[in-house]
């Protein structure tokens, strides 16, 4: 008995291809290196422009300084990296006595103990938001150069790589020894900072098309788009009302120097967050805790508010910086009224507001912790100076609220008219918020559909029967 044959063999698998993933990465590593460098040299060009002129004033060092051009040069670096999540760590290391400067301490042991080979260490903590502002702008600049040439998705990658590769660079170097100094940026957390806002910006830019087809097919998801750039046309508007204000405040003050003027070019939204705080009835707090022989010993608390400033110069700066709030929520206000389509569009933008005010009111302040001996601290504790972030939620609220709940009648008793003009649609006039618009766009008729000439009656469509002419051998010929 014979066996029976064996089976044919079967189709072996065929491999399996690239994931979506890989196949993304693969574009972004053979993609065009030399655009996306281009684009990240705009932030990278920003960010040494900056430190090279803050670090062009000598800072009263006077002829022989003992901080040179290079060494102000990374100590500028380190300052406006944290404008992405890095650190500003000041350590000394003594050889002994009195922080390092020899000699036996002048304050005892009342500030502790600061025997030879001690050691000081003092954590700076402040964001230059002009730094992180014109940062975001000069990445849109560089990103859409390279949307022109038709980069993608993968570019933004490319481009944020770049870019994050440079703040790496730049922040090792930042990170000067002076004498018995050590300063330290942190290039770890600003990398990733950089990273993570570049990836941002550029994919919002080099994917805007895209963006704008799916949102067109999600009009609940678009309202709310449109309502968050409004509210950020607003903020920016506000900060640099406000900033121009402080400035020019600060600046008109006795004994204020040109360095000093220099250096407040990057905290200007810093300041005009402090000012829109106080203009709304908030405060600026500090807050001092430890000791120090600077500041002595104990605890400290206060606060600056519209009282306060009465009290400092003079009654007509209340009446300015009330009239600063003021012209602030009408901005609010009236941007809503005349960009949003509905109410609830105009409200979306007070609340995406006052969330972005909140958020950049935590991150303005200064706080300054240290321990040992650096520099003139000497002794422990910690010190803090910004706006008062409840102040700004409950004095925001009203504020914003008021503004967004009258400057609609505000806007519709000047005539201005509200709401951006639709564009045109080609299925016909599209309802606007309170029904059809007038004058809106009308469609010309389909070509090829059948319009009776004038006075004429119109008739069912097609020939009748026995009118007409029939091509074709049967048919019947024309008269």
């Amino acid at each position: 008995m014979t066996r029976p044959a064996a089976p044919p063999p079967g189709y072996a698998p065929a491999p399996a291809g690239p994931s979506p993933l890989g196949v993304f990465f693969g574009r972004v590593a053979r993609g065009d290196w030399a655009g996306s460098v281009k684009g990240a040299l705009w932030p990278t060009g920003l960010i040494v422009g900056l430190a090279v002129a803050l670090a062009i004033p000598s800072y009263g060092q006077g002829d022989d300084p003992a901080v040179g051009w290079s060494d102000r040069l990374r100590i500028a670096l380190a300052m406006l990296l944290q404008a992405f999540g890095g650190g500003f760590d000041v350590t000394a290391v003594s050889s002994g006595g009195r922080g390092g400067y020899g000699g036996a301490s002048d304050y005892g042991d009342t500030y502790g103990d600061f025997d030879p080979g001690g050691q000081g260490q003092m954590s700076l903590s402040l964001i230059p938001l002009t730094v992180t502002v014109l940062w975001i702008g000069a990445l849109i600049i560089g990103a859409r150069a390279v949307r022109r040439q038709g980069g993608g998705l993968d570019a933004a990658v490319r481009i944020s790589a770049v870019a994050a590769a440079a703040v790496l660079v730049l922040g090792l170097y930042a990170q000067p020894e002076i004498e018995d100094l050590s300063i330290h940026s942190s290039p770890v957390l600003a990398t990733l900072g950089a990273l993570a806002l570049s990836l941002v910006t550029t994919g919002a830019v080099l994917q805007r098309d895209v963006a704008a087809a799916w949102l067109a097919q999600r009009p609940g998801t678009l309202s709310l788009v449109r309502a968050c750039g409004t509210a950020v046309r607003a903020l920016g508007a506000v900060l640099l009302l406000c900033g121009l204000v402080g400035y020019i405040t600060f600046a008109a003050q006795d004994g204020v120097s040109g360095e000093a003027m220099l250096v407040a070019l990057p905290l200007l939204p810093n300041i005009a967050l402090m000012v829109l705080s106080v203009g709304w009835g908030g405060s600026v707090e500090y807050d001092v805790q430890g000791r120090a022989d600077l500041i002595g010993s104990g605890t400290d608390h206060g606060a600056f508010g519209l009282g306060e400033l009465s009290d400092a110069l003079n009654d007509w700066a209340l009446v300015g910086a009330l009239a600063t709030g003021l012209v602030s929520a009408l901005i609010v206000g009236v941007l809503a009224a005349r960009r949003s389509a509905d109410r609830r569009e105009q409200v979306t933008v007070g609340g995406v507001f006052l969330v972005a005010y909140l958020v950049l009111t935590g991150m303005s302040g200064l706080s300054m912790e240290y321990t040992g001996s650096v520099a003139e601290f000497t002794g422990a504790g910690n010190l803090e100076f910004a706006p008062s972030v409840a102040d700004a939620l409950l004095f925001g609220l009203l504020w914003v609220g008021g503004a967004v709940l009258l400057a609609p009648y505000l806007v519709r008793m000047t005539g201005s008219g509200g709401g951006t003009p639709a564009a045109p649609s080609p299925y016909g006039p599209q309802p606007g918020p309170y029904g059809t618009v007038p004058g809106q766009y009308t469609p010309p008729p389909t070509p090829g559909a059948y319009t009776p000439p004038p006075g004429t009656a119109p008739g069912p469509y097609g020939p009748q029967p026995g009118q007409g002419h029939y091509p074709g051998p049967d048919g019947p010929r024309a008269h």
